[in-house]
């Protein structure tokens, strides 16, 4: 009778099929490894498109906290509303919401004493790439609120609230719509209710600035400033007009006060930044804009970084080099 060879288990013939195994060819090897490293590679991309979809929901669903926010008008012995007192019972760092109507600039804003806390981490304190929207830890909004209304000369004459531009057009990616008049004429308000009182303010001016000095002359625009000599202020609002990409047609003065909002765009520079800034509507002053004063603006001031990549020479290379001190 014929003996028989007796075949390996089923575990041991997966792991040969799998694995380089002795006595394979050097093709079977290479064939092994490949199949291996796509395995690994697919189950890689598999946790980390999971992890950004957990992330994406998480701060979609920070929007949805607005709902927390009760019809009270008590006022507590901090001077903070109390209408907020169930956000900051979840985040005591929450500060304010920020919207703009009929986008996804509708978020819960945070500050805290640093501009690198929440870069990377949700409203809840979770890691996430998205971040969430915070205020320049600079920034005071008791002095803000009670210099709009008691003309108390600490208040700060610009704040700054930076957010992501996401991929998925989420955080401030739809900012960078302020380069098209159409879109500013749709959305040309921005409201900013915060837990000292709320505020609308009409956005006069949106730009590319650089982030990094060797992409400008050597010089960065302090657009995030909180105050500045009142010499220098109107300097800084024709900063604004030859920079915006739209002509907004909205008026602004040395006696306003700002808001500045600030994102990455790297599509016309490096390490680019885009910003809006808007004015605080004054008392009684209607919410509305005149659309037929709102153009765009044939010769935006752009930093050098933007010329030098078209190769083409910089019109405003002699400008002076605003700051808000000097």
């Amino acid at each position: 009778m014929a003996e028989t060879t007796k075949k390996p288990n089923v575990f041991v013939r997966i792991l040969k099929f799998l694995f380089p195994w002795k006595g394979d060819s050097a093709g079977e090897v290479i064939r092994k490894l490949v199949f291996l490293i796509s395995i690994i590679a697919l189950i890689c991309c598999g946790i980390y498109f999971a992890n950004r979809f957990s992330q994406r929901k998480q701060y979609s669903d920070a929007k949805k906290l607005s709902t927390l926010v009760s019809d009270s008008d008590e006022v507590g012995g901090d001077g903070e509303l109390q209408k907020y007192k169930d956000l900051k019972s979840i985040n005591k760092e929450f500060v304010g919401w920020l919207r703009i109507e009929d986008t996804g600039v509708d978020v819960p804003v945070v500050q805290t004493g640093d501009n690198e806390a929440y870069l990377r981490k949700d409203f809840y304190g979770n890691y996430s790439v998205y971040g969430n929207p915070f205020l320049d830890y600079r920034n005071k909004l008791k002095n803000l609120f009670e210099g709009t209304k008691a003309k108390i000369v600490s208040a700060d004459k610009n704040t700054t609230i930076y957010g992501h531009n996401m991929l998925d057009n989420m955080v401030f990616a739809e900012l960078l719509g302020y380069k098209d008049p159409a879109f500013y004429k749709e959305h040309p308000l921005i409201e900013f209710n915060t837990v000292y009182g709320q505020s609308k303010w009409k956005i006069i001016s949106a730009f590319l600035v650089n982030s990094t000095a060797d992409l400008d002359n050597g010089y960065t625009l302090p657009y995030n400033f909180v105050d500045c000599y009142d010499k220098n202020f109107g300097a800084y609002l024709k900063e604004l007009e030859k920079r915006t990409f739209v002509k907004t047609g909205v008026d602004v003065n040395e006696n306003d006060v700002l808001l500045t909002l600030s994102t990455c765009d790297k599509s016309e520079i490096e390490e680019g930044r885009f910003v809006v800034v808007a004015r605080l509507l004054r008392e009684g002053e209607s919410e509305k804009i005149d659309t037929a004063a709102v153009s765009a603006n044939q010769n935006i001031k752009f930093p050098q970084g933007y010329y030098d990549k078209l190769k083409t020479e910089n019109p405003y290379k002699e400008d002076a080099k605003w700051d808000p001190y000097q």
